[in-house]
C-alpha cells in the first residue's frame, strides 16, 4: 500500500492505524478516506491480526471532513465510505484513542469503533447545521445513541464533553494524557488474547442484526453461532479448560 495521510504498523496480533495529517488536524480528505478503506480490507483480510487500534496524530483525533474546496456546485450522495469498517464487513475489533478534538466525519469513523476510550480534554462536535451541511451519519446515530443524545449531537450541534460522552454511553473510559495507548493498548491486548473465531463471529452478530427484526436476527445468529461453535476455536478452547492450560487458538 502506498499510504501518505494515514500510518499503519503491525506489531503481533494488534494493527495500529494513525491518522497523519497533524497539519490540517487531521481533517479527512479523499486521500484518507480512501487510505482508510484499503487498511481495513487489508486487516480484516491478515489472518495474524486480531484486533485494530484507531487514533489520531498531533493536536487532536480528527477536526473533520476537509472542507478547504468549498462546496461542490452539483452534489450527489454516493453511497460509498470505504474508510467506515462496518459497511466493509469488518468484523475484527477496533479500539479507538481518543484526544482533543473529535469533530463532524472524524466523529463517525470513532463511533465506527467497537471501544472508545480518551483523555479528559475531549470533546465531541458535529457542526454541520451551522454550515448548511446535513452530516451523512444522521441515520446511524440514534441506532448508536439514545434519541436524545443523538438529537442533542445532530440538530443542536453542540459541543459533548468527555464526561458527558461517558455518562450517556459514546465513551468505554476516559484516562489521563500519558496513559491512552497504554489503556487502548490493554484492551487490544486482551482481545488478541480472546478466540479470534468467537469474537468476530459475536461482532458479525451484532453489526449485521443492529437494524433487523428478530427473524432476521435469528437468522444470522443461526449462521454465526454454527460457524463458531463447530470451529477449531472452540474444541481448542474445551480441550484447554478440561486440561487446565492455556489456550493456543488456531483462529479457524
Amino acid at each position: 500500500m502506498d499510504l501518505t495521510v494515514v500510518d499503519y504498523e503491525k506489531r503481533g496480533h494488534i494493527a495500529y492505524v494513525t491518522l497523519n495529517r497533524p497539519e490540517k488536524l487531521n481533517a479527512m480528505n479523499a486521500a484518507m478516506h480512501a487510505e482508510l478503506g484499503e487498511i481495513w480490507e487489508d486487516f480484516q483480510n491478515d489472518p495474524a491480526l486480531r484486533a485494530a487500534i484507531l487514533s489520531g496524530k498531533g493536536r487532536c483525533f480528527s477536526a473533520g471532513a476537509d472542507l478547504s474546496g468549498g462546496a461542490p456546485d452539483d452534489y450527489r450522495y454516493s453511497g460509498d465510505f470505504a474508510d467506515i469498517s462496518r459497511t466493509r464487513r469488518v468484523y475484527k475489533p477496533i479500539v479507538a484513542a481518543l484526544h482533543s478534538h473529535v469533530v463532524g466525519y472524524g466523529m463517525w469513523i470513532a463511533m465506527d469503533a467497537d471501544f472508545r476510550v480518551a483523555t479528559a480534554d475531549t470533546s465531541f462536535w458535529l457542526p454541520e447545521p451551522q454550515w448548511g451541511i446535513a452530516t451523512i451519519p444522521a441515520g446511524w446515530f440514534p441506532k448508536m445513541v439514545p434519541w436524545a443524545i443523538a438529537s442533542e449531537l445532530l440538530l443542536l450541534a453542540e459541543r459533548v464533553d468527555a464526561e458527558r460522552a461517558r455518562e450517556v454511553g459514546i465513551l468505554n473510559k476516559i484516562v489521563p494524557d500519558d496513559q491512552l495507548m497504554a489503556e487502548a493498548e490493554r484492551m487490544a491486548n486482551r482481545l488478541a488474547e480472546l478466540s479470534p473465531m468467537a469474537v468476530q463471529g459475536m461482532k458479525e452478530m451484532m453489526v449485521r442484526a443492529s437494524n433487523l427484526d428478530y427473524t432476521a436476527i435469528d437468522q444470522i445468529t443461526e449462521v454465526a453461532q454454527n460457524r463458531v461453535m463447530n470451529s477449531n476455536d472452540r474444541k481448542e478452547g474445551a480441550r484447554a479448560f478440561s486440561e487446565k492450560r492455556s489456550v493456543d487458538w488456531p483462529g479457524d
